[in-house]
């Protein structure tokens, strides 16, 4: 006989969690059922491992441009030695994750839930069932349509090098190989970025990743445009890329080519739930269109919403309130802020150009170069960009960019800005520190 829950979530990552402590403490009888390692990716593969390697990769590029301005001696980023800081990490926050959720009453399970009806899942030999599914189980890297794909190391197992080797390839031209190319490159291994198209980071605004690219030719990485991958042999000792222009043999290879639903286990026939290549279908509630046991959220929905932490955590408690009220709750997740970790940040939030000029709203653009501002001839970095979007008819901010080791900090007050629909004229009425980094140069910001 199946064991019997209110609510089993599938999946847990920041939506599972978001909504499962409050379902806890709702007193709903709750299970979260995991096929890797509690917490997904982000503590564990992804963004916090990430940014811990990143910490240090920017302290030794800040020591290294400061060298002889009172600033002695050689440092240098040694991966070995931050994989072991990042393993002292991620060896545990899984299982504290796991442990907190077991404090709270929460029921975990180890395993891939698949559907065997509407109301019953099984995980190898057991079966559960609940009044109520939340599926909430990300992103997995995409298939790619060449011989040898599989080979690829994925962004798991990258995060996973004991060491870097001497050459290493990214395939794709987003986020992840970005991100990554720069943690290798600042390393010292030799780093080559291969995408389909004629640039990366297209979400982003084009001068700003134009730039980064050049910053990124400067530290060694080369980049090869427009190349279609043919196929991919692998063996112990290198990795040969065969493209429509060139063959490249490095020592690994990463697939930094997208990534899609991890939908596929899942067996979502048997449970009635609509689904396409885009994720799970489900109304303004996050509620399957065709199965209303179940609810989905974060990454693996078809909403569109960007991949981002914060976005999933708030799909999971609009899902909770929506099984604990009558009143149902609709999704609003306004402007979101984007960032890139590589050195310098590239950050974006609100509306681009493309999307104000289709939907026809008069603009203007501040275009910013703060690279002479003392902040930045402090640190001695390369480029500081900014630009912003204005509305010319209200004055309220409406997009920003910026490129800039500071941008996760500028992106984040203009974030605050677009969400509470501030005008120009409010935001530079504020006082800001000075000298810091919202408060430079006699206090102007880069919308003066």
């Amino acid at each position: 006989m199946a064991e019997s829950y209110d609510v089993i979530i599938i999946g847990s990552g920041p939506a599972a969690m978001a909504a499962a402590f409050p379902l806890a403490e709702a007193t709903k009888r709750v299970a979260v059922i995991e096929g890797n390692r509690f917490g997904g990716t982000c503590p564990n593969f992804g963004c916090d491992p990430k940014k811990l390697l990143y910490t240090r990769s920017e302290t030794a590029w800040q020591a290294g441009k400061l060298r002889g301005t009172g600033i002695d001696g050689t440092t240098s980023f040694k991966w070995e030695d931050a994989m072991k800081e990042k393993n002292n990490y991620t060896d545990s926050v899984y299982k504290e994750i796991e442990q907190s959720m077991k404090q709270a009453n929460i029921d975990t399970y180890h395993g891939y839930a698949s559907f065997i009806n509407e109301e019953t899942v099984q995980i190898d030999t057991i079966t559960l069932s609940a009044q109520t599914f939340i599926i909430a189980t990300g992103l997995k890297p995409s298939s790619l349509p060449f011989k040898g794909a599989e080979t690829l190391l994925t962004n798991e197992e990258f995060l996973n090098l004991p060491s870097l080797p001497r050459s290493i390839a990214f395939i794709g031209g987003g986020y992840i190989s970005f991100e990554f190319a720069h943690l290798a490159a600042r390393a010292g291994t030799n780093v080559h970025i291969i995408d389909s198209g004629d640039r990366g980071l297209k979400a982003f605004d084009r001068d700003h990743v134009q730039a980064l690219i050049e910053q990124s030719e400067a530290i060694g990485i080369t980049f090869h445009w427009n190349e279609e991958i043919s196929s991919i042999e692998s063996s112990d000792y290198e990795v040969t890329i065969r493209t429509d222009k060139q063959t490249l043999t490095v020592d690994k290879a990463v697939h930094g080519a997208g990534r899609t639903p991890n939908i596929k286990k899942l067996n979502l026939e048997a449970a009635n739930v609509d689904y396409d290549g885009t994720g799970i279908h489900v109304d303004g509630t996050l509620q399957s269109v065709s199965n209303p046991r179940v609810y989905a959220a974060g990454d693996v929905t078809a909403t569109h919403s960007l991949p981002l932490t914060p976005l999933s955590s708030q799909e999971g408690s609009v899902v909770v309130h929506n099984i604990l009220e009558e009143q149902k709750k609709t999704l609003h997740q306004g402007a979101m802020p984007s960032i890139v970790f590589t050195i310098p940040k590239l950050a974006k939030v609100g509306k681009t150009k493309k999307r104000l000029d289709q939907e026809g709203i008069a603009y203007y653009v501040k275009n910013t170069s703060m690279t002479d501002w003392l902040t930045y001839s402090m640190i001695k970095e390369d480029q500081a960009l900014a630009k912003v979007y204005v509305c010319k008819k209200t004055g309220k901010i409406l997009g920003a960019d910026f490129l800039t080791v500071y941008a996760d900090q500028w992106i984040n007050l203009f974030s605050l800005a677009i969400q509470l629909e501030l005008t120009t004229e409010q935001l530079t009425s504020v006082h800001y520190t000075y000298p810091s980094v919202l408060g430079d140069s006699g206090n102007v910001l880069p919308i003066q």
